[in-house]
Formats: structure tokens, C-alpha cells, sequence
């Protein structure tokens, strides 16, 4: 999966610059240089590359003053669309915001792309300006959550966090929190210290537990996106420990990887859904995790 990064050599900026001039000035005829503004040495910048060095993807956030940030220049290349580039830029930027205690995001979205925006929780405020002379921009706003990872559906996931809770008592004395919800990618994170053994490291069984909910987290949220419900049970499940886990208990689903036809839900009454998690101590991966989901309607 590509990484996002931050442009370092002069190849990188002039690359990272090219792409925001052919996606976003070039088209109507507008000379290099206009793709940048005074704005660009305090600002924060992020592009994402393939493994060739072809930059797919940029993006860049500066600050409006103590409370407010605001996202600029995201453009992702031609035929590179449909694949989330967007959404991790996105991420990546909210990240860096929340992080620097910006209380809101805003941004100025060409009509097209209003429901990207849209479907990442951010509201139109009013309409703003009319750039070449052609293209119209509308001001958005989004405000932080009291969950900045809950990046997509925060709603969902507030539900989602509710029933671990008041369903399944051991997430929360497992300290099992959502950690982020993305296009691509569903997580959750543990603490470490309500798992550990007397080896301090965690649980086989914590790691287990960890590793189901979050597979049935996935499941849920996959039910929600095609507008579903069902009772979700596990019904067959692999599990393979690579390494101790000592630090930072992460759980994750990469939502491409899973598999099944949830939409048997409505002629059959029921759905399997497969969905392979991995389990990181911080950045190493430790364990993985195959869980084969039923749907009952």
C-alpha cells in the first residue's frame, strides 16, 4: 500500500508542484507558478508516491490562525481515482490539525467534488468564489471530534463503540477503543496495561479477543455502507502469533482484503463475510487473524 510522505529533495517538491499545476491549473490554461501561494514555507505539506516515484497524490494544510486550519491544493493524478488517495491525503492532514489543537477545519471545494467532502464530515457554509472564471467553490467546515480518528461515519462508530460497551463487557475492561475509520481501513486499539501477562506482554487471549471484535466491527460497518442489518456471529476463525506484543496494542482491517456477498443477506436471510485482521505492536505486525462472519437477518 502506498505511503503518504512529506516531499524532501528538489525532485520530490518538483514533482509534488507538477502534479498540483496539471491537476489543478492546467486545465484552464493557467501559467506554472500559479499552483503556489506565500503561504507554502509554514505550511504542511504530504503527497503519496507509487513504487516507480510517480507522485499520485498531493495535498497541503496551513494555519488560519490558533483555531483554524485549512486544507489546500488536493489533487490526485488521472487514472489514479477511485483508489482512496484522496481520503488518506485527507486523513493525514485532519491528523496533523487535530494534533496542533485546530478546533476546525475549513476548506473551499470545487462542485464536484462536494460529496467527497461531504461524505468525510464536512458541511457547506456558503457559496464562495468562482475561480477561472467557470469553476465555483464552496466554503466548508468541519469541526473536531471528540474522536479524531473516528475519521468516516462518526456516527457509526459512536454506535459501534456503544454496543462494545453495553453488549460486551470485556472490550471495555479490555480498554478496546475504535481508533479510525477510513475508506480503506478499519481500526481499533487496546491498552495494554488491562492485558498484560506475567511476562508483561499481552495475552494470547487479549490478542484474540482484540482481533474478533474488531473483525466484527468491520462487519458491521460493512452491513451499514449498503444500508443492512443483521445479527453478526462468528462462526469459524484462524489465528497465528508472530511475535510478543509489548507496547502498543493495534488492531486493523484493510476493508479490500475482506470477502463476501453481504446483499445474500436480503434473498437468503443470511451472509458470510471473511475478514482477515492484523494485530501490530506499534508498527510490527505480531499476529494475524481470519475470521469467517455470519449474517443472520
Amino acid at each position: 500500500m502506498f505511503q503518504v510522505t512529506t516531499p524532501q529533495s528538489s525532485e520530490d517538491w518538483q514533482a509534488y508542484y507538477h502534479l498540483r499545476w496539471q491537476v489543478l491549473r492546467a486545465p484552464w490554461s493557467q501559467p506554472r507558478g500559479s499552483e503556489q501561494d506565500d503561504l507554502e514555507q509554514e505550511s504542511e505539506h504530504r503527497f503519496i508516491r507509487n513504487n516507480h516515484g510517480e507522485v499520485l497524490g498531493v495535498a497541503r494544510l496551513h494555519f488560519n490562525n490558533q483555531d483554524e486550519a485549512q486544507v489546500r491544493y488536493m489533487a490526485v493524478a488521472e487514472g489514479h481515482r477511485g483508489q482512496h488517495l484522496g481520503s488518506r491525503l485527507l486523513h493525514e492532514l485532519e491528523k496533523i490539525a487535530w494534533t496542533q489543537e485546530a478546533k476546525t477545519l475549513v476548506l473551499y471545494a470545487r462542485e464536484r467534488a462536494l460529496s467527497f467532502y461531504e461524505r468525510h464530515g464536512y458541511e457547506v457554509v456558503e457559496k464562495a468564489h468562482l475561480a477561472f472564471g467557470e469553476v465555483q467553490h464552496w466554503k466548508m467546515v468541519k469541526h473536531k471530534p471528540s474522536e479524531p480518528g473516528w475519521f468516516r461515519r462518526p456516527n457509526w462508530t459512536k454506535i459501534l463503540q456503544n454496543t462494545w460497551r453495553e453488549s460486551i463487557p470485556i472490550s471495555d475492561a479490555m480498554g478496546i477503543k475504535v481508533e479510525s475509520y477510513t475508506d480503506w481501513q478499519f481500526s481499533t486499539r487496546a491498552d495494554l496495561k488491562a492485558n498484560l501477562n506475567l511476562h508483561n506482554s499481552m495475552f494470547a487471549g487479549s490478542i484474540y479477543s482484540m482481533a474478533t471484535l474488531t473483525g466484527w466491527g468491520a462487519t458491521y460497518l460493512a452491513l451499514k455502507e449498503q444500508g443492512l442489518e443483521g445479527n453478526i456471529v462468528l462462526a469459524d476463525a484462524n489465528m497465528k502469533y508472530l511475535k510478543p506484543l509489548t507496547t502498543a496494542p493495534v488492531a486493523s482491517v484493510t476493508i479490500a482484503d475482506c470477502m463476501g456477498n453481504l446483499r445474500t443477506l436480503e434473498s437468503e436471510g443470511k451472509a458470510k463475510y471473511v475478514v482477515p485482521v492484523n494485530v501490530y505492536d506499534g508498527d510490527v505486525l505480531v499476529a494475524k487473524f481470519e475470521g469467517t462472519f455470519v449474517v443472520l437477518k
